[in-house]
């Protein structure tokens, strides 16, 4: 599956962001606030995922 130029530099853009700011918060808030809410974010994005026809 091929996949657009555009859309491939708008997700690895996305990707080093992520990166990024996820660095930045783990000197902000202990690993027991992020852990979690990471969890929750993962477990909503593989519903979502399985639901999508």
């Amino acid at each position: 599956m091929e996949m657009p130029p555009t859309h491939l530099a708008v997700e690895m853009a996305g990707s080093v962001a992520g990166a990024v700011l996820g660095g930045l918060l783990l000197s902000v808030f202990p690993d027991l606030v992020l852990i979690p809410a990471l969890t929750v974010i993962l477990i909503v994005s593989a519903v979502k995922l399985a639901r999508h026809d």
